[in-house]
């Protein structure tokens, strides 16, 4: 890193060689920093389970479809998963499975997603109970067969996948937390030497001086009270390279 006329010229092979002198160092953050979020991951965050019920919407049975009755059933997805989110469905699932819950609350734990531009819906419940998951799952699409049936004027429809109890939680994903903890532990330790570094505009050897000064030195002085070599401040006289 050199410094002349007010402009920071940053040499990236100096910066390889001062982060490999601290290694030892960003190791030891990197490792904290991952077992810190590793640990709030499995300890502080609640584990989520999801299950997953799905619903096939089409015309009365009793007339003929249409390749244009299929596609205006596809194009009306997005009617079906409001009707499934409205607070009529949401408050009578609550009422059946008996839980002290707000709308807004319970509505928080759902996701409605057409699949893949079919007829096809899929009602995802994200809970912290697995088997809760499941039956908020199937009686969403119980409570929604009827109410989709009574809005749209379509039989009822038909329920083409029960939701099964997850037996492991799809979040938090504890390594991925703690691969993420490790990286930003490493970045924020390499982030803090390379700053201090570039701030540090002093000089504290021969070679500093000739680098930045373009001086020649003399002599080398140490300072008084100094035991270790290798951290003694010095003193310089100097000499212009042309003197």
């Amino acid at each position: 890193m050199k410094q002349r006329n007010d402009v920071i010229e940053i040499d990236l092979k100096e910066i390889v060689l001062l982060l490999a002198r601290h290694i030892i160092s960003i190791a030891a953050v990197t490792a904290a920093g991952g077992l810190a979020a590793g640990l709030i991951s499995i300890y502080c965050l609640t584990p989520m389970y999801t299950s997953t019920s799905q619903i096939y919407i089409l015309a009365n049975q009793g007339t003929v479809v249409s390749l244009s009755d299929l596609q205006m059933g596809s194009s009306l997805a997005n009617d079906y998963e409001e009707l499934i989110r409205s607070r009529p469905v949401v408050e009578e699932v609550a009422e059946r499975l008996k839980l002290d819950m707000k709308y807004e609350e319970l509505l928080s734990y759902l996701s409605v997603a057409n699949k893949d531009n079919t007829r096809i819906i899929r009602i995802t419940v994200t809970y912290p109970d697995p088997v809760m998951a499941k039956e908020l799952a199937d009686t969403f699409a119980e409570v929604s067969q009827k109410r989709i049936s009574e809005i749209m004027d379509l039989d009822e429809p038909n329920i083409v996948e029960n939701a099964v109890a997850a037996e492991h939680q799809s979040s938090p994903n504890n390594r991925r937390n703690a691969i993420i903890g490790a990286i930003l532990g490493m970045a924020a330790a390499a982030g803090v030497i390379i700053l201090r570094y570039y701030l540090d505009d002093t000089i504290k050897t021969a070679d500093d001086v000739e680098k930045y000064l373009g001086l020649n030195t003399l002599a080398a002085i140490p300072a008084e009270g100094g035991t270790d070599n290798s951290e003694k401040k010095q003193k310089w006289r100097m000499r212009g390279k042309n003197t």
